[in-house]
This record gives structure tokens, sequence and C-alpha cells, in this order.
């Protein structure tokens, strides 16, 4: 038997829920037996779980699809995901990430960056409604019931797998018409989710303000978070910096993997000595993909904490002994050693 592809991609011609316009169809296409069904979910009290997060210093609300409307949201992900998305989309796309987004701007003399502002918030129902209405083609009666199972209060779910695909593609408008502009002016220009970059020889101040940030408006949107980077200034883009044609690990990461190795050696307890650990490999792995050395940190912070707290790690973790606490004291003064402070960061990205 042939194996499946599932990394296809298509035209939004070819998605199944392209001119949509019969309820059994659409029943059939979210793997439900019936339109009560789905009324009965939407009926539910709660279609929603909702509660905040700390994030960068501030409590943001979270909204998640409820245990039976998860699977709707999946279903319906797998179906938009496949469809095909330009080049200048970094985020939701295989292959690419925040670090692919970066790289697209080197050998750039200068950039601009700027985030949509509370951009999830932004994409309202209405929104939802006129891409599935507008761009897919459906049904009225058939857009209302996407738009009525996608959105959460009104807006876009904070927490569902759907919510980045969906929000980028109910506003695919306006991100194309900020990449024609970008064309038309010389520009490089890329989206990660709600971060904008902008790059090329010369980006003109006046050129963001005239014609991009009138652009985002006319969408109903609003930008903030502005930076300007100059020619022969080291750019911040999407947490990675861009100095030249190299990529760099930034300095809030070199200070978080400072921390954590400090921690691990002033740390007693064999639990939270693994989950430091946990934390600072993981750190390690996202700083190997943008530097070559830092996978060989990761290698040897791994080792060290196999020398440490054995072979054994989660729920059947043995105590550190006698013998456990001689090898600490062996490896305690390599733990900082791990991190090295560098000579070539941008000291105008402060750590925080």
């Amino acid at each position: 038997m042939a194996q499946k592809n599932y990394d296809i991609k298509y035209d939004i011609t070819q998605s199944p829920l392209y001119k949509l316009r019969s309820k059994k169809k659409l029943i059939s296409l979210l793997n439900l037996g019936s339109l009560s069904d789905l009324k009965s979910i939407m009926r539910t009290d709660s279609p929603y779980r909702k509660f905040p997060i700390m994030s960068k210093g501030k409590l943001r609300p979270v909204e998640v699809p409820s245990r039976v409307l998860l699977p709707i949201h999946n279903r319906l992900f797998r179906l938009l995901k496949k469809i095909h998305l330009p080049s200048y989309l970094h985020s939701g796309v295989k292959g690419c990430s925040y670090l692919s987004n970066a790289r697209a701007h080197r050998d750039r003399k200068e950039a601009y960056t700027l985030d949509i502002k509370k951009f999830y918030p932004s994409v309202t129902r209405a929104k939802v409604v006129t891409f599935f209405r507008e761009t897919m083609k459906c049904e009225p009666d058939i857009s209302a019931i996407l738009a009525n199972i996608t959105t959460c209060d009104d807006h876009i779910p904070t927490g569902s797998s759907l919510s980045q695909v969906l929000a980028y593609l109910s506003c695919k408008e306006m991100f194309d018409a900020l990449h024609d502009l970008s064309q038309e002016a010389g520009v490089t220009f890329t989206c990660y989710v709600d971060d904008l970059t902008f790059s090329g020889d010369r980006i003109s101040k006046k050129w963001i303000y005239d014609r991009v940030k009138p652009m985002i408006n006319k969408f109903g949107m609003r930008s903030h978070k502005d930076k300007h980077f100059r020619a022969g200034q080291v750019k911040e883009i999407t947490g990675v910096i861009v100095d030249g044609c190299i990529v760099k690990v930034c300095n809030r990461m070199h200070q978080s993997i400072h921390k954590l190795t400090l921690q691990i050696a002033e740390t007693e307890e064999p639990l939270l000595i693994d989950s430091l650990y946990d934390k600072l490999i993981g750190k390690l792995c996202a700083a190997g993909q943008i530097e070559e050395r830092f996978k060989l940190q990761r290698v040897m912070a791994t080792k060290t904490r196999r020398k440490l707290l054995g072979p054994k790690f989660g729920s059947s973790r043995i105590k550190l002994n006698n013998g456990n606490q001689e090898i600490r004291k062996k490896l305690t003064p390599i733990l900082p050693s791990i991190w090295r402070p560098v000579d070539h960061l941008d000291e105008s990205i402060p750590w925080d």
C-alpha cells in the first residue's frame, strides 16, 4: 500500500472547505454524527476553558477549547494547514521558524521591526466570517457556523491549535498588501505570527509611517514595539541577533543559561537539580540551533547531569548519596563553564 504524504500542500481552491455549501458535508468533514451534535457542543455552558497565565511579567488570558470542542479545532487545523502559504510567512510552516525568519534578513543594512498589538483579540468573529464567506466561498450559514465554533468572546481564542493558521488566513489580505508594499519599495518583508520585519539597504521611518502603518490600520489593526536598526547596528529579529550575515544567540538567552548553571551549582535537592537541568538542556538545545558551539555544551550538560544524578530520571530518581556528593564536588566548579561570556554581543540590547 502506498504511504500517504501528509506534507502535500494545495491551493486554497483545492481545500475540502472551499465552496462548502452543505451542512451535511460540513458535519462529515468535522467527523461528527449529525448537526445536532455540533449544536449541543456550542450550547454547553463553557465551550472554552479560560484562565490567566504569567508571560513576560504580565497576566495574559488564555482560552482553550473544551474536551468536546478540541477535536473539531484539531480537524479544522489539519485541513487549513494544508493550504499553500506564501514564502514571507515563517510561522506555522514546516521547515520555518523564528530562526528562519531572522535569517531572511541577513546581509541587510537596515531593518525595522514591529508587532501587531493584541493580534488574536483583534481577529474578530466578523473577520473569520469574511474569510470563510469571501475567501473560501462557503455559504453564509456555513460561514456563520464555522465562525461560531472557532471564536471565543467574538475573537480568535488564544489557546487553540487552530488559532495561528486561522488568524493568518483571516488577515491574509493585510499581510499580502504589506508584502506588495515592500516589493514596490525593494524591501524584504517577513511575518512570524504577529511580528513584522522589513529590511533593505535603507528603511525610511517616513515610509513606515506613511505607508505601512496606515495599511495595518486600514484592516482594523494597530502596531507597536517599533524598533529601527540602522546600518552597522546589530539587529534583533524574533529573538535572534543578526550581525551582517551571521546569526547569534541574544543576550537574554546567554543570561538565562548563565543563571541556570549558577542555580544548579548552588542547589542541593536532587529533584530540583533535575528540573533545572531540564530547563538548561532545553535552552542549550534552542541556542544550538542558532550557534553550533552550544550543541557541544548541551552534550556536556547532559553528561554532567547523568554523572551527578545517575541514569534514572523522573519518578525513579535515586537520591544523592555520599558517592554522588563527591562527584558533585568535582563537577560543581565546571558547571558555570558551560556558559562562557562573549565579546560580540551588542550591549544596546540589554538583558532583561
